[in-house]
């Protein structure tokens, strides 16, 4: 559910980062990706964990999501750690 950034721990076949997601698309949070306590503890606070649906309002200067009720901002290298399944 929660990994330390390792080669295997890519995205997979059917799975992306949510970097790579445009304007208007949704996708199921599949994993983290994440070494840093911090950022973990950011993507929880905003909502983000397995299973949830996140969907991209905006990508630019920053990703705006909805998960849930809840709108969230973040950087694009932020948004790098989190695996999602299409």
């Amino acid at each position: 559910m929660y990994n330390n950034k390792s080669k295997s721990d890519s995205p997979t076949h059917g799975e992306v980062t949510l970097d790579k997601l445009k304007k208007g698309q949704s996708a199921v949070v599949k994993r983290l990706i994440t070494e840093d306590s911090k950022n973990l503890q950011k993507l929880l606070a905003m909502g983000i964990l397995p299973g949830r649906i996140v969907k991209v309002l905006q990508r630019y200067p920053v990703f705006i999501l909805k998960i849930h009720r809840t709108q969230a901002a973040m950087d694009k290298e932020l948004a790098q750690k989190i695996v999602l399944k299409r």
